[in-house]
């Protein structure tokens, strides 16, 4: 292709990067920020260049920006963490790339979720929380170690752009008294958080997170006396305090209860040397005969390793927890006014800061200087290497203007065009890669946006789909992914990072917009009964989106205007709200008798969540243990393979990726979760790879059997022209209804495929017409997993398949590297 050479720091990416920050902060709202962070971003740019090794910039002066495909290789790409796989004494990720070499040569693909320092030895979101975003966390190995392996292989990297770990020296900094650091943070006084609250700014604000989207804090103390005190010696100055104002003594252990009082009332999870004050109050609570019951509830939405207390719902005030301590009321209240006059000097300020994503992951703000610096030098530091992808996490979260959803807003368009703009100024072979956890439409919809749409963006719908495939055996499920795509204008040289199973539980929402209601019972039903974990969030209670009812009446067959008439308050709210005749499902029943029987069990799933106000979005159970039981362990490797066939069909041309743990088909890990308490941790196994080697080596092992089959297929797939990524979008070929087959078609050029999947632990057969697969004559075709030769009459081929059997049909052969195969 012809175009114009790519020239470093080119002029018209600089001025349009000057012309989107004054556009993204205007004078009048953000007085000079504009032109301040626009000179120090692209002064950043021009010093990053000059300091990036010679060979990588050779390279980059050889790519031409008239085929941004050209950036795409044909790897399936491992999705995997520093230290998925690891080795006592050994940095992990040297253990991990050797892994590869000797059992996994087909594996030429690697995204290395977060590696940069983090803190392990409690909630850390999966290493997202990280300390810093510039240096890799010394077990997993050297920033050296990490570059050569990100050169080496087809490779992605994590800029997690909107937040830090609360360990960051920046926020330290913060807590320990210095305000001006506190600004690269969204943090408020509780004055200031309480007037943006009362007038409504945070009432829209759209949470991924069922956690509480600001969590307290405590700065050091003002006053030198106390500063320097141990919690301890601020514990006994307030209870002196206390007693000389009222002559009344308070126990210690309810001291640091209201030390930690609005704490526990904001339902946020406790570091432990909080928590730590918690089991001692109730053992005091024992003492004095009082239930603990009284005082506190478990919380619905924590995950901690220990019980997570939080005050029943009489609980309010102090004066409240007092009065259930058996103080008087006189007593209670003038306890509580002592204590609120001096908690301040004594223990510190409480602050409220921006938790988007946990307690322990401050939301940088990009609204100022500091915020938008700290973004600039992460972002030069990953683009001083090869890597080929950056991954933007959680990129619509990282801009916030109050009174609006603070997701996805118009301005973070023009800050992700900004850091487009950068990554083609200085490191032009580098495709940003955006994460948004959401509907294929949603995805659908930015990628084919125009000017600001995004070169390769994540897509999640496949982690729910493909077992609820597997469950119903309809393959008919995957045409509507298809039938969606067809809907959109994608521009050819956009792509997208399609994953079957990611690090996270498996996105309720990523599938919205492809399963229904019934279909998600079944699969959340599946995960319960699997041991997994199903993740809540909270929506108002009692309240009903029109659309969301009128998509649940069609699925039922049920009328929407009866359905809103008898059920709700008026048909046209939005949202629409129960009426004062219903408080339990048997009452929905009453009212609607239509809704028995056949659909009883989907009506209870659907109507549980509006009058609990609580909507399943994230499923944590592994691929594995997703999938139907089977009594059979060969026969489930088998299927397990089936799935994996299925799933890279079904990626096609896009970048086709497999989650470490699915390498091995590993099952739940249900002590991890009980050790750290993060419900995703179930499918973040860590791997020791000398306990694993004894299974590898036995070829007849589980494991063995699944490694071997998994190397060979991703051989295969990225071997096969037919799923080049110039090529075209997977199709469904239809096959006669109620065949548990799937039949995928895809093809680039001249060269076609077609991935025959049963989905059943049942013989079955299967015509398939071969014209619409994409064959023209009489065809005699190639498979290239069992390796025999397959002739067909006529324009049908009739296929034979033993239980989870599955073909990769070709006219012929597809080559494969010497050495790929084991």
């Amino acid at each position: 292709m012809n175009g114009k050479k790519w020239e470093p720091l080119a002029q018209e990416k600089l001025d349009k990067i000057n012309e989107l920050f004054l556009g993204t902060y205007p004078e009048k709202e953000y007085g000079d920020l504009g032109r301040r962070i626009s000179a120090f971003w692209i002064e950043l740019l021009r010093s990053s260049w000059e300091g990036k090794d010679p060979q990588l910039k050779a390279l980059d002066l050889s790519y031409n920006p008239a085929d941004p495909l050209s950036r795409v290789e044909q790897k399936t790409t491992v999705i995997a963490y520093a230290d998925s796989i690891s080795r006592e004494g050994e940095e992990s990720l040297k253990t991990l790339d050797d892994f590869f070499r000797q059992w996994f040569p087909a594996v030429g693909g690697l995204h290395i979720l977060p590696a940069c320092t983090l803190v392990e030895d409690r909630f850390n979101d999966g290493y997202f929380s990280q300390v810093e975003r510039d240096n890799i966390h010394r077990a997993f190995g050297t920033n050296e170690l990490f570059a050569d392996i990100m050169h080496r292989y087809f490779s992605m990297n994590d800029l997690v752009l909107g937040h830090v770990d609360i360990e960051n020296p920046v926020f330290k900094d913060y807590l320990s008294g210095n305000d001006e650091a506190g600004r690269k943070f969204y943090t408020f006084t509780i004055p200031e958080y309480e007037k943006l609250k009362a007038e409504g700014s945070f009432n829209k604000v759209f949470r991924p997170r069922p956690f509480p989207l600001f969590t307290i804090f405590r700065r050091l103390p003002e006053t030198t006396a106390y500063k320097t005190l141990t919690h301890s010696g601020q514990v006994d100055a307030m209870e002196n305090l206390i007693i000389e104002k009222t002559g009344h003594s308070v126990e210690t252990s309810l001291l640091n209860i209201l030390y930690l009082f609005d704490k526990i009332q904001n339902d946020q999870m406790l570091l432990d040397d909080d928590y730590q004050f918690i089991p001692k109050f109730i053992d005091w609570l024992e003492v004095k005969r009082i239930n603990k019951d009284a005082v506190f509830r478990l919380s619905m939405t924590q995950e901690v390793q220990h019980k997570p207390y939080i005050f029943i719902s009489a609980i309010k005030t102090i004066p409240d927890l007092l009065s259930v301590c058996g103080l008087s009321d006189g007593d209670a209240r003038l306890i509580t006014s002592v204590f609120k006059e001096n908690e301040r000097m004594i223990f510190g300020e409480k602050i409220r800061a921006l938790t988007t994503f946990s307690h322990v992951q401050v939301d940088v703000n990009t609204t100022t200087f500091e915020g938008l610096k700290a973004l600039a030098e992460d972002l030069a530091w990953y683009l001083s290497m090869d890597l080929n992808m950056l991954r933007l996490d959680a990129v619509n979260y990282a801009f916030k203007k109050w009174g609006t959803s603070c997701f996805g807003l118009p301005e973070l368009d023009k800050l992700m065009k900004i850091v487009y703009l950068s990554m083609e100024a200085m490191s032009p072979r580098m495709i940003p890669n955006l994460e948004v956890n959401d509907s294929l439409t949603s995805v659908l919809s930015q990628m084919s946006s125009g000017e600001a749409a995004p070169p390769m963006m994540h897509d999640f719908h496949l982690a729910s789909l493909m077992p609820a495939v597997f469950h119903s055996k309809k393959p008919e499920i995957l045409g509507r992914i298809f039938e969606k795509i067809a809907d959109y204008d994608i521009p050819k040289d956009s792509i997208r990072f399609s994953l079957s199973e990611s690090h996270d539980g498996k996105s309720v929402r990523g599938s919205l917009d492809l399963l229904t209601f019934e279909e998600r019972m079944v699969l959340t039903s599946a995960v319960i009964e699997s041991r997994g974990h199903v993740k809540y969030k909270s929506i108002p209670v009692r309240e009903c989106l029109a659309a969301e009812l009128q998509q649940f009446s069609g699925q039922v067959s049920v009328d929407y205007c009866i359905m809103a008439d008898e059920l709700f308050r008026f048909r046209n709210e939005n949202p629409l709200v129960l009426n004062e005749k219903v408080e339990t499902l048997d009452d929905i029943f009453t009212l609607l008798p239509v809704l028995g029987k056949e659909r009883r069990k989907v009506s209870e799933f659907f109507f549980r969540r509006v009058l609990e106000g609580r909507d399943p979005y994230e499923l944590c159970i592994t691929t594995r243990d997703s999938l139907p039981p089977l009594n059979d362990e060969g026969l489930e490797a088998q299927r397990f393979l089936a799935f994996e066939t299925l799933a890279f069909a079904v990626m096609g041309r896009n970048v086709k990726t497999i989650y470490f743990n699915d390498l091995l088909a590993l099952p739940n890990d249900h002590r991890r979760v009980e050790e750290t308490g993060e419900l995703r941790n179930i499918k973040r196994t860590k791997v020791n790879i000398d306990s694993l080697l004894p299974k590898l080596e036995n070829r007849n092992s589980f494991e063995s059997v699944v490694a071997r089959g998994i190397n060979n297929l991703i051989a295969l797939v990225d071997s096969d022209p037919a799923l080049h990524f110039r090529g075209n979008e997977a199709a469904l070929v239809e096959t006669a209804r109620g065949v548990p087959v799937a039949v995928i078609k895809n093809s680039c050029g001249e060269s076609r495929s077609i991935t025959v999947v049963n989905l059943s632990d049942e013989k079955a057969v299967v015509s398939i017409s071969l014209s619409e697969a994409g064959f023209t004559g009489g065809a005699r075709l190639y498979d290239n997993i069992s390796g025999n030769r397959i002739d067909a009459g006529g324009m049908e081929l009739e296929v034979r398949l033993a239980p989870f059997g599955r073909m990769w049909l070709s006219r012929e052969k597809i080559e494969i590297q010497t050495g790929k195969l084991v």
